[in-house]
């Protein structure tokens, strides 16, 4: 098993402590899907034994797709943020900026933007799992990526009580954060094993 989700297993088994390949068709996706996976150059690829489920809309955090096990409690969300129009709009301002004047590189922020993820899901802030650059680099093709495992508000996951968090990173690309959502520490570990490359960066 690859390096990633064995941290990301051994993450989940404390949690819980605590707590007590067959792809979808790109044409079968929903179009506002696809289209940031697009503009962010990333490619998404599920397997045969779970399916698409509908979206919960709430003012905690937005998401774009999510796929649930028809047998179990147990769903993952997408939320895929590209960075093209934050790069304009540095690009243009680095060009007009005065003296005193911020203007953030938005490949600076993916540690910063995922806290808030995380907030806003849970009203909590634990400490941020960074993955190992060398090891995302070859399972997500991202260059960050960082899990934390979190209650998760009842306004977002409804009725799930466990929540783990992957956020992942590319230069010049964007953000994708990924829910795993259930309601029960039983089989979580499993669950995450099979779905847990499902989205990742394109390889230039």
């Amino acid at each position: 098993m690859k390096k990633l989700i064995k941290t990301t297993t051994l993450f989940s088994l404390l949690v819980a402590g605590i707590f007590a390949l067959t792809s979808f068709a790109t044409d079968s996706l929903p179009k506002t899907f696809t289209d940031l996976l697009t503009r962010t150059n990333m490619v998404f690829e599920s397997p045969d034994s779970v399916a698409s489920t509908p979206l919960i809309y709430t003012h905690a955090i937005s998401y774009e797709y999510a796929i649930k096990y028809p047998h179990k409690n147990f769903e993952v969300r997408y939320d895929v943020k590209p960075s093209d129009n934050a790069w304009k709009e540095y690009e243009l301002h680095k060009k007009e900026i005065k003296k005193g004047d911020i203007n953030t590189n938005p490949d600076s922020t993916c540690l910063s933007a995922f806290q808030t993820i995380i907030l806003n899901v849970s009203g909590t802030l634990p400490n941020v799992t960074e993955f190992d650059k060398t090891s995302v680099k070859q399972e997500f093709n991202a260059d960050w990526g960082g899990t934390v495992a979190v209650v998760p508000r009842k306004e977002f996951a409804q009725n799930y009580k466990y929540c783990m968090i992957v956020a992942l990173h590319k230069s010049h690309k964007g953000d994708a954060y990924i829910f795993f959502l259930s309601d029960s520490p039983d089989g979580f570990n499993e669950s995450v094993a099979t779905v847990f490359h499902a989205l990742k960066f394109k390889a230039y």
